[in-house]
């Protein structure tokens, strides 16, 4: 009967602990600590409302005063709760996760308007799982964004290729 040499089992316990903290890392440790890919990803500048990060920002010489923000109202039919005010400038100051967070909050909150902003925000940082909020938003057409299965599909595959799969629940 032959038997496992000292250098096969050193050989097969490697592969399991090299496997195991494979799936360690991209279950959990990947978004915690940030792999470079992740932090060098670039929003796909063809997606609507999406504009690269490395685009220089305009001066506040060139740049006309902020309008003020102006309340959003419930489509007609449906009752809501009063007019939220949306404030991009709020969705600017906050860091990716803090969007990202806020606007999958607001989404289930059924806050859509105020939802797109945090998640364009996130899905300009390089967020994921905010595409995916956003492409179903896009899919259902909430928020003031138009229904639109093409532009859906653009931004699952975008948070695809940042490591996330999108699972839209059905309307």
């Amino acid at each position: 009967m032959a038997s496992l040499t000292p250098l096969s089992k050193g050989l097969i316990a490697l592969a399991v602990i090299g496997g195991m903290a494979s799936a360690v890392w991209h279950l959990g440790l990947k978004d915690k600590l940030g792999s470079p890919a992740a932090q060098q990803a670039q929003p796909d500048p063809s997606t609507p409302g999406i504009t690269p990060v490395d685009t220089p920002a305009p001066t506040p010489a060139d740049t006309p005063p902020a309008p003020p923000a102006t309340p959003v109202a419930a489509p007609v039919g449906v009752t809501a709760a009063p007019a939220a005010v949306v404030d991009a400038g709020a969705a600017a100051k906050l860091s990716v996760a803090a969007n990202a967070e806020a606007g999958r909050k607001l989404m289930e909150g059924g806050n859509y308007a105020q939802a797109r902003t945090h998640l364009q925000a996130a899905v300009q940082g390089g967020d994921g799982p905010s595409a995916c909020h956003l492409g179903e938003m896009t899919l259902k057409g909430q928020g003031g964004i138009a229904a639109s299965q093409e532009q859906a599909a653009k931004l699952f595959q975008l948070a695809q290729s940042r490591g996330s799969i999108c699972f839209a629940s059905t309307p």
